[in-house]
């Protein structure tokens, strides 16, 4: 870490914090952070493996938007997206527009850095009423070799808004170009008013050499619903958290996710649901592919607050271990001080199962494809769920299941 990156207060985490026990915490201390440059060029063809997807379009490049390959209009009515630069320039509060105010918590030295040096992004409002199914596009490019500076992490945040009774689905792709050790840092904040439905998808696939650190707040009202998958893919450390607050009555968050990892990767999966009023429903539902000398992480917590009567919750983490070096730590958490509350938790670790393989391979299938068809099995009931077929055919593809649609 760079000196004079962080407040006297704010101490980078370590192995005795839970969240980041697992984390490659000497890596970590290597990453740079400043403010964005305002000379970021975006690297050719980055974006044509990307799904072209038909509604706004918003292009960030190491921490800054890319006016030139962005799209702010479009789509469908009631929608409004400005770049988080403008907002606070507008704005008679800086920084209380672009969701600044409020994130410089000193528990977490990586969201402080953001507050610190996330001075652009995607600001997304929709209107009260609004049924927008066009979806909204959020590319977040690394470029770490761009500054000169060894270790450079750039910082960006999203802000989603929706009003009363509104409908709109987003997708965040984060992406990085070179081998430069380095990255992103991205958070996204969700504000879901009464009764309004949020679609969202956020897809890490960073190169080998990046880190990604990667947080979602989230927080809805009365009869709100968030239904959220992840696919946290690339990296040498990918980090997804989801912090959601359910702080109405009847709100429903569905999280699912997949990781998959290969070589020396450390997938990270961090979730916290809160259930802060009665009769909300969560669930949360994670898969992880383990293949090499890879580790997943999945330390997903559900905390049941007093007056939260009625709680339904239910968390399960089922993962797939290719390797005999493979591993995953999983710790499924379960906090509940109300009445008259379901909630559930498991996770299972496993090998393919030699049964199924002998099923397929007594049918003629060869061992590589009986292998390859459970694997994709197994992964694609996550990639099934995905409902924009661009987006979830660009995800079968990355993940070499061109067969699948």
């Amino acid at each position: 870490m760079s000196p004079g990156s962080l407040a006297p207060s704010v101490a980078l985490p370590t192995r005795r914090d839970e969240a980041w026990r697992y984390a490659p915490h000497r890596t970590l201390a290597e990453l740079t952070f400043a403010p964005p440059s305002a000379d970021v060029v975006l690297p050719a063809g980055v974006l044509d493996s990307l799904p072209a997807l038909d509604g706004p379009l918003v292009v960030v490049v190491n921490g800054v938007v890319d006016h030139a390959h962005s799209r702010l209009i479009g789509g469908d009515g009631g929608v409004t997206i400005t770049t988080a630069a403008t907002a606070d320039a507008e704005s008679a509060t800086p920084g209380a527009v672009a969701g600044h105010d409020g994130a410089r918590t000193p528990s977490d030295a990586f969201l402080w850095l953001n507050a610190e040096h996330a001075h652009d992004g995607a600001v997304i409002d929709i209107a009260p009423g609004a049924q927008v199914h066009t979806p909204i596009h959020v590319i977040d490019v690394a470029v770490p070799g761009h500054t000169g500076h060894s270790g450079h992490t750039a910082c960006a945040r999203t802000v989603i808004r929706l009003g009363a009774g509104s409908t709109a689905s987003v997708v965040e792709t984060r992406v990085g170009v070179g081998t430069d050790l380095g990255g992103s840092n991205v958070r996204t904040m969700v504000t879901l008013a009464d009764g309004a439905t949020l679609d969202y998808v956020v897809v890490q696939d960073l190169p080998a050499a990046h880190v990604h650190l990667g947080r979602v707040d989230a927080e809805l009202a009365a009869g709100a619903t968030l239904r959220s998958r992840s696919f946290n893919l690339g990296a040498t450390y990918g980090r997804l958290e989801f912090h959601v607050a359910l702080n109405g009555p009847q709100a429903h968050v569905d999280l699912a996710g997949l990781y998959f990892g290969a070589g020396e990767q450390v997938l990270d999966q961090q979730l916290a649901v809160v259930h802060a009023a009665p009769n909300c429903v969560s669930r949360q539902s994670f898969r992880g592919v383990l293949d090499d000398q890879s580790t997943g992480v999945f330390n997903g917590g559900i905390d049941v607050r007093r007056g939260a009567d009625g709680t339904d919750a239910a968390q399960s983490n089922h993962n797939l271990l290719l390797s005999n070096q493979a591993e995953v730590n999983t710790q499924p958490r379960l906090e509940i001080l109300a009445d008259e509350v379901a909630c559930t938790h498991g996770a299972t670790v496993g090998q393919l199962d030699d049964t199924a393989m002998y099923y397929l391979r007594s049918r003629g299938i060869g061992a590589d494809e009986a292998r390859r068809l459970l694997i994709n099995g197994f992964a694609d009931q996550i990639v099934d769920e995905v409902r924009n077929p661009e987006v979830r055919a660009w995800i079968s593809h990355r993940l070499g299941h061109d067969d699948h649609e």
